[in-house]
């Protein structure tokens, strides 16, 4: 009787000592995978947008919509190719993702592509 339950005395401890030596990788991992859900859900479907260029830098232009409101547009790491060759007073059509910077306080439009569809008088008159 008594080697019967310190046998089982002896199977308890070795099941609490294994179960709380257990690596916390499962922890991290879902930890990480809410920083990863909290990342994306930042960044929003791609929408699109239209207007003239009123003023433009390295990595991020003015655009004045149809509408008459003012958005300033980042480029910043993103595809040269993609983003580019417009000028001053061209009308362009932007395809963009809205992303938070700071959550719930500041938006950051980020270009993905840029296309031309009407250049600007350039007369001279």
């Amino acid at each position: 009787m008594f080697m019967n339950k310190a046998i089982v005395s002896l199977a308890v401890i070795v099941m609490v000592y294994f179960s709380s030596c257990q690596p916390k990788s499962g922890q991290t991992s879902n930890n990480e995978d809410q920083v990863i859900d909290s990342i994306t859900a930042h960044t929003e479907d791609e929408k699109v947008i239209t207007g003239v260029i009123e003023d433009a830098s390295m990595n991020n232009f003015m655009l004045i919509t149809e509408k008459g409101d003012t958005i300033f547009i980042s480029t910043m790491d993103q595809e040269p190719s993609e983003v580019s060759g417009f000028e001053l007073g061209d009308t362009v059509k932007v395809n963009y993702i809205e992303e938070e910077e700071e959550p719930g306080l500041n938006t950051i439009v980020t270009a993905k592509k840029v296309v031309i569809i009407g250049k600007e008088n350039k007369t001279g008159k």
